[in-house]
């Protein structure tokens, strides 16, 4: 999604979707997923109060999926900070200052909670950072950026493995396993390139004026009886993968 000045190169490989199993480039939804998808859809398009409008335009976390996981592109301001510790790693997502905080050598929390952007644990193989991530927050089922987006439920499992290919490189991958909503794993991968510009702070919350306006023109719709029903969901393209859902 980010209007950049070149596709992204894997493996000297001229990429055009994120999607790399299945071959078919689709989102593997079963027909569960497909409902849940579709139920939060319509939830996108209710405006009765702040709580059931989307997490980015609540300022809780980012849009889309730019803290992970998986980490996905968005519009813009796709920056990542890395911070190692012997304890602990750190991703910074200053889409929404989503910091990702990654216990090292360690076991998911029981009883489980479910923080914003999961509960994660990590370790180092073969050269690799590989991130295991469950237990997520319920709201963030639904995570969607303009038109590229996708339903995971909270027992969600998101394996990610971080491998630098070169001195300015490092190669993100990552499976999907969601029995809740598909049919199998999928799993992506896109490139991380090292960037010398400086990481601005995003301010979400600062000035945030949109969700009062929001919520105020659609009570102004209500007393006007004005329609304001969402179109097909279904209708959707998902330009995560290669392809359309519908």
């Amino acid at each position: 999604m980010d209007p950049g000045e070149q596709l992204a190169v894997v493996n000297g490989e001229i990429r055009t979707s994120v999607i790399v199993e299945p071959e078919d480039g689709q989102l593997p939804y079963s027909e569960q997923g497909r409902a849940n998808f579709a139920a939060a859809m319509q939830q996108r398009q209710s405006y009765d109060g702040p709580e059931v409008r989307p997490l980015g335009e609540r300022c809780m976390v980012g849009f889309g999926s730019s803290g992970g996981p998986p980490k996905l592109p968005v519009l813009y301001n796709n920056l990542t900070q890395i911070i190692q510790t012997e304890s602990h790693v750190v991703l910074l997502a200053e889409m929404n200052h989503d910091a990702r905080i990654v216990r090292m050598n360690s076991a998911h929390q029981d009883p489980p909670l479910y923080p914003w952007l999961g509960d994660s644990i990590g370790y180092y193989e073969e050269g690799s950072l590989v991130i295991e991530t469950t237990n997520f927050h319920a709201q963030q089922g639904m995570r969607s950026s303009l038109e590229h987006r996708f339903y995971g439920s909270q027992q969600m499992k998101v394996l990610e493995r971080f491998t630098r290919t070169s001195d300015d490189t490092i190669l993100y991958q990552f499976t999907v396993e969601d029995p809740t909503n598909y049919s199998q794993s999928w799993s992506g991968e896109l490139p991380m390139n090292a960037n010398g510009e400086r990481l601005y702070e995003y301010a979400c919350h600062e000035g945030n004026y949109a969700l009062p306006g929001i919520l105020a023109g659609a009570r102004r719709a209500d007393t006007e009886g004005i329609d304001y029903a969402p179109t097909d969901p279904a209708s959707d393209c998902l330009y995560l993968s290669r392809g359309c859902l519908a």
